[in-house]
């Protein structure tokens, strides 16, 4: 083969399918781990943000209003709050949830459980049945943020990895 009026062997494109197949895995990995890692540091909470170790209950009783949105959605609702008991209970007012093409309100009473080790908190909803409010059950989008007292918490809205959500502060 003849490039640039020089002769080149062509034996030496032999080597390239194996070492593109080699380095695909390779690249993919760390296209991954890059990923995570950018989540990891700039989704909320970033990595900064969150407690180094699991705070007692007690100090995340309290109630919370919302102070921040990040969501593509039009709303006119006013802002949500959230309210945590000792004894495990809590009531919620105006939380907006969004799972795939479903969205609705959290909006009724129920218990609260957490947080676990990755720092996340579950509500078991009983809802009010107001209009759009969502149906009874579990919702685990709730993370712990803030190194101490007073935390705040981050409602999760639609794909964790989207960065949409909602800031809620201890009042």
């Amino acid at each position: 083969m003849e490039i640039f009026g020089r002769k080149i062997s062509i034996w030496w494109l032999l080597l390239v399918p194996p070492v593109l197949l080699l380095a695909m895995p390779a690249s993919m990995m760390l296209f991954f781990m890059g990923n995570h890692l950018a989540g990891a540091i700039i989704g909320p909470p970033a990595i900064w943000n969150r407690p180094r170790h699991t705070p007692p209950r007690l100090d995340l009783v309290g109630n919370y209003s919302e102070v921040e949105r990040h969501w593509d959605k039009p709303t006119t609702l006013s802002p949500a709050i959230l309210t945590l008991s000792a004894d495990g209970t809590m009531h919620v007012t105006n939380l907006p949830f969004e799972s795939g093409d479903r969205v609705c309100i959290l909006s009724g009473n129920g218990n609260w459980s957490g947080p676990d080790g990755e720092q996340k908190m579950d509500l078991n909803l009983i809802s009010d049945g107001s209009i759009n409010s969502c149906e009874s059950g579990s919702y685990s989008s709730i993370e712990l943020a803030g190194r101490s007292k007073p935390y705040s918490l981050y409602w999760v809205l639609g794909d964790p990895d989207s960065g949409t959500g909602i800031w809620l502060k201890k009042n």
